[in-house]
């Protein structure tokens, strides 16, 4: 496998970058891994995923969201907690939606698989609920443009909605009072915080951020996986997600927890047990999606 650097500079914005991974042979599909809240893209056992998605033919890009707290310098550290407090899921999806349509701008890569074969976005927990919203964006822009659409979306311990996971009572009447909900990095030890226009951007937008919408308006393959033993997002979104999807799949994952086996930092040089049976139950939800095109 080959990895290489990604940039996507945007006007008047912060440019996204990432990382590809490249198979050494011919080149099956394109995906996209989005992580979720409080990570990044080197985050765990991210990498090695990508190695072994490479493996078995297909190209996959990391990304890190521009505002998760991290710095092109510093890619695995919460040194910008300013642009931590002041990120969207807004901001997320729109960041999400343009990586994918770039991916099927002409020339993008170096062969017509970018923009011409399958393409497919994974999101892990925060970005499993980002994945469904910018994967139906991004599908309905492309195919409005006469372009192939975006052909899957799959959600590892994804979140259904957004609007349960801000505080309630008399949290965010504190949140309101002061402008900031403040959350802990336990890995790091940091106070993180929320601007209190993290809520007011949502509610604004909520129409636009509901996850229930984009499942259900999106026409390609859907997949959820989820663990049974997952204590930050319970088994009940993945279900909903399937429920609401109109090709939907649910992977149950016995006594899998939130991450899969993974922790950062990882320093086996090859993936935890679930999280690699998780990536080999992907492949051939991807590789079935190819056989039926």
């Amino acid at each position: 496998m080959k990895m290489m650097p990604f940039l996507l500079e945007r006007s008047h914005e912060r440019p996204i970058h990432g990382k590809w991974h490249f198979p050494e042979g011919p080149v099956k599909g394109t995906v996209l891994f989005l992580h979720g809240y409080k990570g990044y893209m080197d985050w765990g056992a991210w990498n090695h995923m990508g190695n072994r998605m490479a493996s078995q033919g297909w190209r996959l890009l990391r990304i890190n969201f521009t505002h998760n707290g991290t710095t092109p310098e510093a890619p695995d550290s919460f040194d910008d907690l300013e642009a931590f407090a002041s990120n969207t899921y807004r901001r997320e999806k729109e960041e999400a939606t343009s990586v994918l349509s770039a991916l099927r701008a002409s020339g993008a890569m170096p062969d017509a698989m970018a923009t011409e074969g399958p393409l497919a976005v994974i999101g892990h927990s925060r970005g499993g609920g980002i994945a469904c919203l910018a994967g139906e964006d991004a599908d309905r822009i492309l195919r409005n443009s006469g372009q192939r659409g975006v052909d899957a979306i799959v959600t590892w311990a994804g979140v259904a909605d957004f609007a349960s996971r801000f505080p309630h009572g008399k949290d965010r009447e504190e949140w309101q009072k002061t402008g900031r909900w403040e959350v802990i990095n336990h890995r790091t030890r940091q106070r993180l915080h929320h601007n209190w226009s993290f809520l007011q951007d949502f509610e604004a937008h909520e129409d636009a951020l509901t996850i229930e919408t984009a499942v259900r308006r999106f026409n390609g393959r859907f997949m959820a996986a989820h663990g049974t033993a997952d204590s930050a997002v319970s088994l009940d979104h993945a279900e909903r997600l399937v429920e609401w999807a109109q090709q939907g799949e649910l992977c149950t994952m016995a006594g899998a927890g939130h991450t899969f086996g993974a922790k950062e930092p990882w320093t086996d040089p090859a993936l935890p047990a679930e999280l690699e049976a998780l990536t080999q139950t992907t492949l051939r939800f991807l590789e079935e999606g190819r056989a039926v095109q």
